[in-house]
């Protein structure tokens, strides 16, 4: 119950902090932490992404955190010649797939 009482307030806190520089035209951040807010998306999104890359099942494996790897490398490399997003994503996921049926019945992974 005491866990739940900590989560709840901390959510009451932090949710208040932010509805402040929203609510008051005179209140505003800190120049310092203007600076840095364009690289709290980023670094948010490497947070939950890069995990979920590195140990997908929760344990650095080479059968599978290898092919996660590898389609992000390629997925990156294309967006970046093609500047598509979606054409991207796409071919990360057909890299991925495909890594992992080739690992599957090679033996090396379980399917």
């Amino acid at each position: 119950m005491l866990e739940l009482l900590a989560v709840a307030l901390s959510g009451i806190v932090t949710y208040i902090e932010r509805v402040v520089f929203l609510a008051s035209k005179r209140v505003r951040p800190p120049r310092r932490a203007l600076r840095y807010l364009p690289l709290v998306g980023p670094a948010v999104l490497g947070a939950i992404a890069v995990p979920g890359i590195l140990a997908p099942t929760g344990v650095l494996s080479l059968s599978e955190t290898l092919p996660a790897v590898i389609a992000a490398v390629v997925a990156a490399l294309v967006q970046r010649f093609t500047k598509h997003l979606a054409v991207a994503l796409v071919v990360g996921l057909a890299v991925w797939w495909g890594l992992v049926f080739a690992l599957v019945q090679l033996g090396l992974r379980q399917g």
